[in-house]
């Protein structure tokens, strides 16, 4: 079914970009500037990063040499300099006579600034070769950011991610600073037709997804940085097999980018091609049901028929549970309406992890990342859906304690983390699950 719809979705698509906004990061469409540099037709996609790359320069923090050629892999050296322009703007003052690592030369133009990242040991361990010119992939330079960030605990409760019982749950390599750059907004997430730009965690970034990520870091105030406090003990409810099964299925995808109608890690999917590895909403469910080989060799998703979001949400009526009720396991549905929200309008779908944690491919949140629900689109919740094949959730004799969110500080004129992300523009496309532009 899926195969046979998408190439009108994306012909769809296509003609829809024209009129459509065209990401979800406010800094895609750069303003003019008579005195920029003329990127090259490589680079065009990445026009948005060129401001960002003039302020980084403009501070005094990366050379004007070396501002061009935002399309290329992005080296350890340049990590550093970001690196430097982050810890600036949070107050640090360079450690006096930081050892250089042993395959960097003192005249090295860079040696100030990977002497101190090195002894900081926010790229690897102290007194070991630092590889100043080999790429840096996305894991990598995120890892540093959120380590400069002061993010050494939410680092440390994500990779412990466990259920009540005590039994930690199976995530890939690079999980946590990939959960929490996609929640601190550091992660830009590229408009319909330049998907193809976008990179998987473990592939070198670009240089203009680096400048972005540190531009992205330099501005976090210190209220958004506290929200993320609710990451230094992830403890899930327990969950049964068969919920185990699924939930890992779908945390197994977190660092892929956000990819509409993308339902597969290769551009190359069972059910059809897609411009880059990735997902979208009802993507990640489809693969986390039907896709993975344990959940696929169970038959977990043989009762989810629609490849949408809104067809997710309405096909079985007799599954549907109250949000209050969700268990690990369970789709949750989001829709401008929330819980009055007609068909045809459920716009976004994740995966409950129960405990009011949710794992969901977002175009805010740049690909798959596991998010609080009361931290996202809160009024835009709908109702949960519970597959056959899920069962009944298993008792909760040691049902962890909701943790809290961090209170607003009173400092005037912070901003906050909205409750409720903006909504998507409305689309004419007859397939909610499809728009061709990020859902919240």
């Amino acid at each position: 079914m899926v195969t046979r719809l998408r190439p009108f979705l994306i012909a769809a698509a296509a003609a829809l970009v024209a009129t459509t906004a065209a990401g979800a990061q406010t800094t895609t469409t750069p303003a003019p500037n008579a005195g920029a540099p003329k990127l090259s037709p490589q680079e065009r996609g990445y026009a948005w990063a060129a401001p960002v790359m003039r302020r980084l320069v403009a501070d005094g923090v990366w050379p004007a040499a070396d501002a061009t050629g935002l399309d290329r892999d992005a080296t350890r050296r340049q990590l550093a300099r970001g690196l430097v322009a982050i810890l600036r703007a949070r107050g640090a003052v360079a450690p006096a006579n930081a050892a250089l690592p042993p395959d960097v030369a003192a005249a090295d133009p860079d040696a100030a600034a990977i002497a101190w990242v090195a002894s900081a040991g926010l790229t690897g361990r102290r007194g070991t070769p630092f590889r100043p010119d080999e790429p840096a992939t996305g894991r990598v330079a995120g890892l540093a950011v959120i380590r400069a960030l002061g993010l050494t605990a939410e680092l440390r409760g994500l990779s412990r991610i466990h259920t009540a019982d005590g039994r930690r749950l199976r995530i890939p390599a690079g999980f946590a600073p990939a959960v929490l750059t996609r929640e601190l907004g550091l992660r830009v997430n590229y408009p319909f037709q330049n998907e193809s730009l976008e990179r998987h965690d473990a592939e070198p970034t670009t240089v203009a997804d680096l400048v972005g990520m540190v531009g992205a870091a330099r501005g976090l105030s210190a209220w958004r940085l506290s929200a993320a406090a609710v990451y230094r003990d992830v403890t899930l409810p327990d969950m049964g097999d068969t919920q185990r099964t699924v939930v890992e299925a779908a945390l197994a995808q977190v660092g892929m980018p956000y990819i509409w109608g993308g339902d597969w890690p290769t551009p190359q999917s069972p059910w059809g091609g897609q411009a880059k590895g990735g997902y979208d909403c009802s993507g990640l469910v489809w693969m986390s049901f039907k896709g993975a080989a344990k959940p696929a060799s169970m038959r977990l998703g043989t009762d989810l028929l629609g490849r949408t979001a809104d067809d997710m949400a309405w096909e079985a009526p007799r599954q549907k549970v109250r949000l209050a009720n969700l268990a690990a396991g369970d789709l949750v549905f989001f829709g401008e309406k929330g819980p009055r929200t007609r068909r045809g309008g459920i716009g976004h779908v994740g995966i409950a992890l129960g405990g009011a944690w949710m794992i969901h491919s977002s175009g805010s949140r740049a690909g798959t990342s596991l998010s609080r629900l009361d931290q996202y689109w809160t009024s835009g919740q709908a109702w949960g859906r519970r597959p056959a094949s899920m069962g009944a959730p298993p008792p909760q004799a040691n049902a962890p304690a909701t943790p809290v969110t961090p209170a607003k500080p009173a400092t005037p004129g912070a901003p906050a983390i909205p409750a409720t992300p903006a909504l998507p523009p409305a689309s004419p496309t007859p397939t909610p699950g499809y728009a061709p532009v990020p859902l919240p």
